[in-house]
């Protein structure tokens, strides 16, 4: 199973014989079969995508991504529709409403997240890595004495700026990277972290809409119209893992250079990822993603399989079958970027 970018402008995405069919100008870039497609993901409004696929591909339950051309903005998943699981989003918004629960599940994804960038920033050999660490630890040991979610947004806050204070100072200056900013990211390094969220999103929301949930009612980023919270809160433990950690091995190894980046005079100052440089990232992501991951059993599995059994691990505490969420933390301070 794969998932299905488009990313060339002027492109058209339809149906022909049981495939999605990729065509510019005349020609035919791809024909992909219909049954090997796990989700589509168009960037930019210069994409047009029949009705006819579109209907193909929610009947077929494959969720169909909308973003901006430069990937680094989500706009809209669309799906069949979550009729059947009226009862479990009931019981979500339950969860949601209890402050104890609600913040206890918080807790729980971010601590996975601080646990992620620690063994990250370990596994960098960065001179200031191991004194970060340490203040991702102490931020980690008071999260779990957080009395409210919005304490707990403050120690994840801290931990922020001791992870990426060691980028800033671990990381070649030529990138120009001062600190994580987005919309828009005004540097290469907050370029690809901003694109890799949002493709990395893409593939939580699918998991939480397979498992039945409401991916715009999450417990740690607040309840906002448009934002997918439960998605993002999802999102939290594997982004060290999956973008942060392909991002270093790129800007380090020279994979990416200061060519693969643009500069658009609109909107100011705003860096994004080029069309090739988009291109390779997506080909590394996706090896990542199909490449085996432990489980905490012993057994392997694809890591983009990992997303879909967090995701059904978090249904099962709204539920009320499972007392706790685990976050995913297989990282080992060994384990350097390639």
């Amino acid at each position: 199973m794969a998932t299905l970018y488009v990313q060339e402008q002027g492109a058209t995405l339809r149906l022909r014989d049981n495939q999605a069919l990729v065509t510019r100008d005349g020609q035919t870039l791809l024909a992909l079969p219909l049954a090997r497609v796990e989700q589509v993901v168009v960037m930019g409004q210069g994409v047009q995508l029949s009705t006819a696929l579109l209907i193909d591909l929610l009947q077929r339950g494959v969720p169909v991504t909308l973003t901006d051309q430069h990937g680094s903005r989500h706009y809209a998943t669309l799906t069949a529709g979550p009729s059947r699981f009226g009862e479990l989003r009931l019981r979500q918004m339950a969860l949601v409403q209890d402050p104890a629960r609600a913040l206890a599940l918080a807790r729980a994804l971010v601590g996975a997240k601080l646990t992620n960038q620690r063994a990250l920033l370990a596994a960098t050999g960065w001179p200031g890595a191991a004194s970060a660490g340490e203040r991702i630890a102490a931020a980690q040991a008071a999260l779990a004495t957080a009395a409210t979610v919005e304490q707990a947004r403050g120690y994840e806050g801290a931990a922020a700026a001791a992870y990426f204070g060691a980028w800033r100072a671990g990381l070649p200056p030529g990138w120009g990277f001062a600190g994580r900013a987005f919309y828009p990211p005004p540097d290469p390094v907050n370029a690809v972290l901003s694109f890799g969220y949002t493709l990395v999103l893409h593939e939580v929301l699918t998991a939480v809409h397979l498992a039945g949930l409401d991916p715009y009612l999450g417990v740690f980023h607040a309840l906002e119209p448009g934002r997918p919270s439960l998605a993002l809160d999802l999102l939290e433990e594997f982004r060290p893992l999956l973008v942060d950690r392909l991002a270093l091995e790129l800007l380090l190894n020279g994979d990416l250079t200061p060519g693969d980046f643009e500069r658009p005079d609109e909107p100011p100052g705003a860096v994004y990822l080029g069309a090739a440089g988009r291109a390779r990232f997506i080909g590394r992501l996706q090896a990542r993603l199909q490449a085996s991951a432990p489980l905490r059993d012993g057994q392997q599995t694809a890591l983009r399989r990992v997303i879909a059994l967090q995701a059904q691990a978090l249904a099962r505490v709204v539920r009320g079958e499972a007392a706790a969420y685990t976050g995913y933390t297989p990282a080992r301070v060994d384990d350097r970027p390639e």
